[in-house]
């Protein structure tokens, strides 16, 4: 096989075979599997291409010997080089946030059309924000038999059409990043349809 074919041959089975622990943590590796990666990496490539063979050309030499090494180094970033996951901001935030729904009430009677009426004790409905999270600040999301339906920026929140049956609304006060609080103030009622 011609060294041109025996690179690119090498090359392919390498990037299948050496990131395995990296595909298994595709995104931030601690040190440990950062060096398991590159290590592993490394040992395929130098298997691979074998640096120890004689070649003639000065140019051969340097790539049989830098190509394993920078083959290692490439697939570890690939695989490693993924930004740290933040963890969810708000889920570490505990709300004093008391969540009522006020209307309808439980297993009352309704047309299709109904108004949903929530109170707050202890937290207030503001606009969604990117800015620092506030325990007592968020809006509602509510819920519709399991399906997020609205994300509502007031106490309020009209809901139409709906059909004949028993439905279960959930109220939700969430942050205003839209994440739930570690505690997740939440309000629930059956009622029905005529």
């Amino acid at each position: 096989m011609s060294n041109r074919r025996w690179f690119v041959a090498g090359t392919a089975l390498a990037l299948i075979a050496a990131p395995s622990p990296a595909y298994a943590h595709v995104g931030h590796c601690t040190n440990g599997e950062a060096a398991s990666t590159i290590g592993l990496s490394g040992l395929v490539a130098v298997v691979l291409f074998r640096p120890w063979r004689k070649v003639t050309s000065m140019s051969a030499k340097v790539t049989r010997l830098a190509l394993p090494a920078v083959l290692a180094l490439a697939v570890t970033v690939t695989g490693c080089g993924g930004t740290t996951p933040t963890p969810n901001a708000a889920a570490k935030i505990t709300s004093p946030t008391r969540i009522q729904i006020t209307q309808p009430t439980a297993n009352q009677v309704t047309g299709p059309d109904i108004t949903l009426v929530v109170g707050l004790t202890g937290g207030k409905v503001v606009q969604p924000s990117t800015g620092t999270l506030r325990p007592n600040e968020g809006h509602i999301h509510v819920s519709l038999d399991g399906q997020l339906v609205s994300m509502a920026y007031t106490t309020t929140q009209d809901l139409k059409g709906l059909t004949p049956g028993q439905h279960t609304i959930l109220a939700e006060f969430v942050a205003t990043n839209h994440q739930p609080f570690r505690n997740r103030p939440q309000a629930a009622v059956f009622f029905t349809v005529k």
